[in-house]
């Protein structure tokens, strides 16, 4: 899929191009002994759609397809992990499935847990997402974004990646991401920038090395429990970083149907950095069905 903000909803294509961080409105909900935090965008009577991010990242990385998803008439809201954004408590539940029991009843308590609910979860979000279903979540749409299906040898590599490094001061990180990210938009690398500062280290050292392999979320797709969910595959392109490689295609197509997988022609992992246009218009036309 390729897609401009000309082939947008004209509301949609107003917030993508204005680049004017829309900081949502925060709050705090308890569930499983974790103060859950989360950003919503939207009125907060309109139709729930869940945002879950990655490792290392935060509810922040949705700044940008956050407020534009909600120019559709939408609830949006993104949560923040354990371990990241200002969800502070971890409890070493890093395994995707603990770490979706753990987020069902975060949806529960904020009263998300509605027949009409939507889900998009990103890499390590993507994963727990997956696994919802069988944490008794089945939502009305799923969509995996970029969901990681490579061995161990290479996610572990993602624990030791300067890239991924926490820091103290936001200035050092702004300073740094951004001479590392040139093509990155000033409110991603601030975005990243936050993530890294707040970062649990342990956290996310967890969830990259006590995994294993990622199978971008297959088994748990493919659970009884996950049946008559209607489940897209939004994913990156391979030769820019994807982590869906497209020797996996053939798995997830014969459970989904190959027109419930879309390929970001260009995209890397995080398509929603560098690729908003074509990320709003595949999230869109998903969660369209």
């Amino acid at each position: 899929m390729t897609a401009t903000t000309s082939d947008l909803p004209a509301a949609v294509a107003s917030v993508l191009e204005s680049l004017t961080s829309d900081p949502g409105t925060r709050s705090t909900t308890v569930a499983a002994g974790i103060p859950f935090s989360s950003i919503r965008w939207g009125k907060p009577g309109a139709r729930p759609l869940l945002l879950i991010h990655g490792v290392t990242a935060s509810a922040r990385i949705w700044w940008r397809l956050g407020p534009a998803l909600a120019a559709t008439g939408r609830r949006v809201i993104a949560v923040d992990l354990p371990g990241h954004g200002l969800t502070g408590t971890w409890r070493r539940h890093h395994r995707f499935r603990d770490n979706a029991t753990d987020v069902a009843a975060w949806i529960r308590e904020a009263g998300l847990a509605t027949a009409d609910l939507q889900i998009v979860g990103h890499s390590w979000g993507a994963m727990t997402a997956a696994a919802l279903p069988r944490a008794g979540i089945r939502p009305a749409t799923l969509v995996l974004l970029d969901p990681p299906a490579v061995p161990y040898s290479l996610i572990s590599e993602m624990a030791n990646d300067p890239s991924e490094r926490p820091y103290r001061e936001m200035a050092e990180a702004i300073a740094r991401l951004s001479a590392a990210n040139p093509a990155w938009s000033a409110g991603d690398v601030e975005a990243k920038a936050e993530a890294l500062v707040q970062l649990d280290v342990e956290a996310a050292r967890a969830v990259l090395l006590d995994n294993g392999d990622w199978d971008g979320g297959l088994t748990d797709l493919a659970d009884a429990a996950a049946a008559r969910v209607p489940t897209w595959i939004v994913r990156g392109d391979p030769a820019a970083g994807g982590l869906l490689p497209d020797a996996r295609l053939p798995a997830f197509e014969a459970l989904l149907g190959a027109d419930h997988v879309i390929t970001l022609r260009g995209a890397p992992h995080a398509p929603q950095r560098t690729h908003p246009a074509e990320t709003t218009q595949a999230l869109l036309h998903a969660l369209a069905s």
